[in-house]
């Protein structure tokens, strides 16, 4: 089966106090894994305390908060796959 992209989740964290971007587990690695294995990044995924409560429930973040930026994020890399499978 031919890999169609490769997704990095847990990309980064942002602070829900400030707003800020935290690169925990550094940054770059899924930009270079996808060059690695030729295939593009189909998108980051961030650590998000909301995603995570909406999992914990059996429900997709995309499902519980349409507004989400983590859901925007699923949505850009669902579209990226059509675009590969077309």
């Amino acid at each position: 089966m031919p890999v169609l992209g490769l997704i990095e989740n847990m990309s980064y964290f942002i602070s829900p106090s400030d707003g800020k971007r935290y690169d925990i587990f550094g940054s770059g690695g899924g930009e270079r894994e996808a060059k690695r294995l030729r295939v593009p990044l189909l998108g980051q995924i961030p650590i998000d305390i909301a995603t995570r409560e909406a999992g914990d429930r059996g429900m997709p973040i995309v499902a519980e908060d349409r507004q989400s930026p983590v859901a925007a994020e699923f949505d850009k890399i669902a579209r990226r796959i059509q675009e590969a499978l077309a």
